[in-house]
Parts: C-alpha cells; sequence; structure tokens
C-alpha cells in the first residue's frame, strides 16, 4: 500500500518545514501544490520532495485540492496544510495501515486537530475532527471555501484513524486575519449561488467571530439555524437534506450563545442552549453545550443553575469536548468562581485544586489562587502549589507580587510573600529572586 500525502500552499516558507518532517516517517511521497507563493515556500519544499506544482489560484480551493489528488500516485491519501504537525510521527504510519485495513475502501479517515487560540490573557485549546485520510480512487473534494470530501459512487462513513495534528495557524493574529478576510469574501461569493446553505453561513459565523464582529456573527449563525430542519432527538438535516453533524452542531450553537455573551445577550444565550437541551438532539450531549449554558446563567448571577450545568460537563467528562477542559479543568475553574461569589473561598481554592489536578498549568486557575490570597487573604493550601505546574505557578505569582510593587500596593506585596514563605521556599526563593532583579533594573535604568 502507497500513501501519498497532499497539500496545497501558498507563502508558508516558515511553516513547512516542520509539517514536512512530521510527515515524512508516514507516507511513501509529499505531493506539494503552490498556489502563488512569492516567498521561499518552494524551495522549502523541494528539500523534502521532488513533487512540487505550480496551480494557478482561482478562488476555489477545492479545485487546488483536487489538483493535487492528480498529481499524487498513492492508493491513499493523507491530506495536511502547512501549519499542521504530527502528533507523534513515528507511530502514525501503523495507525495509517490498520485503518486501511480494518475499514472499507468508502471510509473516510478523521483525524484530531488541535488548535490553541488566545482569549486575553489566556490560551484556549479547541479540538476539531477532520476527514484527512481516504482512498485517492474513492473521493474528490466539492466547494470553493471549507472544501468537502465527497464519495464517487455511494455513501461515504467516518471513522478515527487514532492520527492527532498541531494546528499553529491562529497563533500569528495578522496571518489568521488576512486568512479570514479571504475566507469570507469567497463565502459570500458562494452564498450568492447557494442562499441558505446552513454549511456556508456556519462558517462565515465563524469568520465573523474570529474577526469580533459578533452582530454579524449573530446573523449569520442564526440564519444558519433557521436553514435546519430539527425532529425532535435526532440531528437536524440542511437544505440539500443532508445530516448536520455533531461535531458542527455544537460549535454553531456554543458560538452563537458566546457572540451573544459579548453582546452581553446572556439571557438569548440561555434561552438559545435551553430550547435545544429540551430537544435532546446529540449534539447536546457533548461537555462543551452545558459548559456553554453555565457560562451563560453565571453572567446572568443565577448560581443554582450555573453550578448544575457545569456539574453537568464534568460528568459528561473530556471523551465529549471540543473545547479543551469544557469536560475538566475549565468547569472546575467556573465552579471556583461561584463558590467566590458565595465567599467560600475554602470551597473555590477545593475546585481550583482540582481544575490543577487536571491541567497543572492552567492560567486562569492559577491567577485566582493568588488572587484569593491578596483579595480575601485566604491562606494557601500547599497542596495548590503541589499539583501546579511550577514553572507557570512562579510564573504568575512573580508577575502579581511585581505588580503590587509597582502600583504600591505594599499590603498585598507582603501577603503574596507570607503565603510563599507559609507554602513553599521554592515559591518564596523565587520570590526573592524576581524583587532582586526587579531592584537591579530599577539602579541600573534610573535617570
Amino acid at each position: 500500500m502507497k500513501i501519498s500525502a497532499a497539500l496545497i500552499v501558498r507563502n508558508e516558507e516558515s511553516m513547512l518545514p516542520g509539517c514536512l518532517e512530521s510527515l515524512q516517517p508516514a507516507v511513501d511521497e509529499i505531493v506539494l501544490v503552490d498556489t502563488g507563493s512569492t516567498d521561499q515556500t518552494v524551495a522549502r519544499a523541494t528539500q523534502y520532495t521532488p513533487n512540487v506544482y505550480a496551480f494557478t489560484w482561482q478562488d476555489d480551493f477545492a479545485r487546488a485540492r483536487n489538483h493535487s489528488l492528480k498529481m499524487a500516485t498513492g492508493d491513499y491519501v493523507l491530506v495536511a496544510d502547512a501549519d499542521h504537525r504530527l502528533v507523534n510521527p513515528g507511530l502514525a504510519r501503523g495507525l495509517l495501515e490498520r485503518f486501511a485495513n480494518e475499514h472499507s475502501s468508502n471510509t473516510v479517515g478523521t483525524v484530531e486537530i488541535l488548535s490553541g487560540v488566545r482569549e486575553g490573557g489566556h490560551m484556549r485549546e479547541e479540538i476539531s475532527i477532520s476527514p484527512k485520510f481516504f482512498r485517492r480512487d474513492r473521493f474528490v473534494f466539492e466547494g470553493a471555501i471549507h472544501e468537502q470530501l465527497v464519495p464517487l459512487e455511494g455513501e461515504a462513513r467516518q471513522a478515527p484513524t487514532g492520527l492527532q495534528y498541531l494546528h499553529s495557524g491562529y497563533e500569528d493574529r495578522d496571518a489568521l486575519l488576512a486568512r479570514i478576510d479571504r475566507n469570507r469574501r469567497i463565502l459570500l461569493r458562494e452564498l450568492e449561488n447557494h442562499p441558505g446553505d446552513e454549511y456556508y453561513l456556519y462558517q462565515l459565523g465563524k469568520a465573523d467571530f474570529c474577526r469580533k464582529e459578533y452582530g454579524e456573527a449573530v446573523r449569520a449563525f442564526e440564519e444558519a439555524l433557521a436553514s435546519m430542519t430539527f425532529a425532535g432527538a435526532s440531528l437536524p438535516t440542511g437544505r440539500n437534506r443532508r445530516t448536520v453533524s455533531e461535531d458542527v452542531l455544537i460549535d454553531l450553537l456554543t458560538c452563537l450563545a458566546h457572540a451573544y455573551a459579548n453582546l452581553e445577550r446572556y439571557r438569548e444565550g440561555c434561552d438559545l442552549l435551553e430550547r435545544h437541551r429540551a430537544m435532546g438532539h446529540p449534539a447536546t450531549r457533548w461537555a462543551d453545550f452545558p459548559h456553554a449554558l453555565g457560562y451563560m446563567y453565571l453572567m446572568l448571577g443565577d448560581v443554582a443553575r450555573a453550578r448544575r450545568a457545569f456539574v453537568t460537563a464534568l460528568q459528561i467528562g473530556i471523551r465529549r469536548e471540543l473545547v479543551r477542559g469544557t469536560g475538566g479543568f475549565s468547569s472546575f475553574y467556573h465552579l471556583g468562581l461561584l463558590a467566590e461569589a458565595e465567599g467560600d473561598t475554602g470551597a473555590a481554592l477545593g475546585c481550583y485544586l482540582q481544575s490543577l489536578q487536571s491541567r497543572a498549568d492552567y492560567t486562569a486557575t492559577l491567577s485566582r489562587c493568588v488572587d484569593l490570597v491578596t483579595e480575601y487573604k485566604a491562606v494557601l493550601p500547599r497542596e495548590i502549589w503541589e499539583a501546579a505546574d511550577k514553572e507557570a505557578f512562579v510564573a504568575v505569582y512573580v508577575n502579581r507580587l511585581v505588580k503590587h510593587l509597582g502600583t504600591g500596593e505594599r499590603e498585598q506585596a507582603q501577603m503574596l510573600l507570607a503565603a510563599a514563605k507559609a507554602t513553599a521556599p521554592g515559591l518564596l526563593e523565587a520570590c526573592q529572586t524576581a524583587l532582586k532583579e526587579a531592584r537591579a533594573f530599577l539602579e541600573s535604568n534610573r535617570v
């Protein structure tokens, strides 16, 4: 069995080498279609593969993808983008061969794509499930934007390959916005040709959400939902009678709820999610769903309903979450906030401990643990220090300490030093070192 990796690229000289290096152990050939690079992308690509082809960009991703399939010679194709990196590339070949042996030729293999999205001072990790591995002679791509695989005959099925990609394309905000603007232009054109298409409307809403145009995102998401036909506990169908996938629907619903939240329309977010919870369709059984509902109730000040929702998310757990933490550390963090709202700092610290036991470097939780010391004169349990990622905790702790000193809040700084001394010698030493470095910096830069 021969496996080809197929990519379409443009101006990806910085990303491409890491991607191709991760793919090499998994495939027999790498086929790369360049759609008009003006940097060193092509030169970089030829260091890894001779199969580099020029293709005139036509504002149509499916055409470019299909050209890469035409140029490939493998029995199977693994699709990737330049900003993807295979996780555990040494295991990938075995996983792909096992998939090919165990599944029919009309079954598409899915890959988990792990993306980091920065929101404020925190990094939110998203998980998407995308069809990436298939028989080359059985499928083609359709759709000018957010192209989808369709079988040449019969019906397609999907099954997991076990592969994961790390996706770094959201880290460069300027590059991301440029891609969003390009995608949005194509989406609007496609919606003129396919009015009411729920998938294009959903993607348009995602683009507007990323641009922080929340009013526009709400309009697109609402129109996408209006294009779907719901039938009780089943997944809805779209305009062309195709079934809307669970991951698309849960992402649409939670993004719409958060778009409402960004517009301070929390009640509408609650009503939306409650309506769908009453339907009981499969998308409501992802941890992301009750987590989003809990957040809406938290913002409304309804502590009891918020707590029930976050507990439900934890009961579902990490086995079904699109955003990392909704079934674990993030829900524990929000339960801690609810405990704080009720004045129970002990319960809050207990929730934060559970959050850190699930994700030791979660900055939001670490920040609240530190702030409890100065805001409520809470004692910092040693268990918090033991559960936390030491480097991450020290960074947050020292940042707060220096900030309080810089703003003249000496009492708060003394509280942090005392708490560090009582909690862990290592934490105190890190604080003392930071203070020495800060003083040395001020002395050396004194005018």
